[in-house]
């Protein structure tokens, strides 16, 4: 089937490989952010260290409250809905690093340019706080996350996977449908098994 055939198709993930990597990203960015912050600080340029504070622990807190119970949530729902999956397309490894590629320039350019334009309109150094606390919470969630995803794996001795919508540079942070399939033959052996699907 040619490529273009298979463009429109949801995609399967490994699930502990993409929350982990979704949580190196983002504890990279948050900390990219407070790099940015103190150098701010560092140069004398206009940051506030003791509101910018107040703002960072506000955020980290916040992310990791909302995060956790977030992460309980989708967990235990993709628990309860795992099941073989359908028309849909395996991803490679090639397709993999590029998607994470794209999202990852997305994210820190973004994040870039609303730091810079924070810098001109305000002097408090709020915005790269407030990017960092979340960054870092969201990160340190998502990374425990990926270890429960490993745990269940294990117990079930299956892959287990998450869907990417068509077009989709990261995983859905809400509640979504798991995927399982049986491992290998091969201890380690990530190739899923022939199933009613298509693949890459």
């Amino acid at each position: 089937m040619a490529d273009a055939a298979l463009a429109g198709l949801p995609r399967i993930v490994r699930a502990d490989d993409e929350i982990r990597w979704r949580g190196q990203v983002l504890t990279s960015l948050g900390l990219a952010s407070l790099s940015y912050w103190i150098i701010l600080w560092l140069v004398e340029g206009p940051v506030d260290p003791l509101f910018a504070g107040i703002v960072f622990a506000a955020a980290l807190l916040f992310a990791l409250v909302l995060g956790g119970v977030t992460s309980r949530r989708r967990f235990a729902h993709a628990m309860l809905t795992l099941r073989p999956p359908r028309s849909v397309v395996h991803e490679t490894v090639a397709d993999a690093r590029e998607r994470r590629v794209r999202a990852a320039t997305v994210m820190f350019l973004g994040v870039g340019i609303l730091l810079l334009l924070d810098t001109f309109v305000s002097d408090v150094g709020a915005t790269a706080a407030l990017v960092a606390g979340a960054g870092i919470g969201g990160g340190i969630i998502d990374r425990l996350e990926a270890r429960r995803w490993v745990q269940a794996e294990d117990e079930h001795e299956s892959r287990i996977f998450l869907m990417l919508r068509p077009n989709a540079l990261i995983a859905r942070m809400g509640i979504q449908d798991a995927y399982e399939l049986p491992r290998g033959r091969r201890d380690g052996d990530d190739e899923p098994p022939e199933f009613p699907g298509t693949y890459l």
